[in-house]
Formats: structure tokens, sequence, C-alpha cells
């Protein structure tokens, strides 16, 4: 099954601001590396990144073009990241 996700656009009918944050999820509790996958709007590009919970730097993961095209990209890849932290990731292959 493939992950649908909508975009800012779709969403609320305008482009998001440089800096617009969306939340994927989390690892699971107890994770070894607990923290959170985002997707950040900015300037450039939209980013997937990983912030930690125990206050380091946030990870970049990867850049996407800054397009809605990239914004679905970034949003679908986050989200198959928090499934494989939580072990229920499957392959559509």
């Amino acid at each position: 099954m493939a992950i649908e996700v909508k975009t800012h656009r779709e969403l609320y009918g305008k482009e998001p601001e440089p800096g617009y944050e969306w939340d994927a999820g989390n690892t699971p509790p107890r994770d070894k590396e607990p923290g959170r996958w985002m997707v950040r709007r900015d300037r450039d590009n939209w980013v997937v990144l990983f912030h930690l919970s125990n206050g380091r730097p946030e990870n970049i993961i990867s850049t996407f073009p800054p397009t809605e095209d990239g914004e679905r990209a970034a949003k679908i890849m986050a989200l198959k990241l928090v499934d494989v932290a939580w072990g229920r990731y499957k392959d559509d292959a």
C-alpha cells in the first residue's frame, strides 16, 4: 500500500513559508537514540531531518526540490523512516 500525503497547498491553499516544519513522528519509547523525524521548508529546498531528544544537533537526512512534488517526496521519506524505527516498514515491491 502506497503512502499518501497532502501538501501544505492541498491542506491550506497556499505555499508554506520558509521555516515551516511538519512532524512525521517519533522513535519508539526507550529507543537508544530517541527523537523525531521532521520535514522543514527551507528557502532553497525541503529537508528531511531527525531531531535527537538529547539536545544534540539535528541530523539532515536528505533534501528535495522546493516544489510541491519535493514536499510530497520528503514527507513520504520521513514517514517511511518512522515506520522503519517502529519495525512496521514493508517494501511495496
